[in-house]
């Protein structure tokens, strides 16, 4: 998995193997080791409920999408276009988490 970070936007981008692994029921996680032993995480996984859901703290992060909408972007694959959802931050302010697979990979 690929995620990137830009204002108020959160971008994962996973490969085949890593979506069919959604598919599954399989959460996916990028690890990413940091000074003093510490470990970011952020950990996509499939929910059978129909909601989104973001959740954080210093570690990492969470991210929760519906296996319907996941199964939606495995049907609709070869495109460019991943799925998307907007969240309401308390501070007034919000953040965009956008799915993605990456089509150029051939790998399942």
């Amino acid at each position: 998995m690929n995620v990137r970070f830009s204002d108020r936007t959160v971008r994962c981008r996973v490969k085949r193997a890593e979506l069919e692994a959604l598919l599954r029921g399989r959460a996916v996680e990028l690890e990413v080791a940091l000074p003093r032993d510490h470990v970011f995480r952020v950990n996509v996984r499939p929910s059978p409920l129909a909601e989104w859901r973001l959740d954080s703290d210093p570690t990492g992060i969470w991210i929760t999408i519906p296996t319907q909408a996941l199964q939606a972007l495995a049907e609709s694959l070869p495109s460019r276009e991943g799925i998307e959802h907007a969240f309401e931050l308390e501070n007034g302010g919000g953040v965009v988490v956008v799915f993605e697979v990456d089509v150029k990979d051939r790998g399942l």
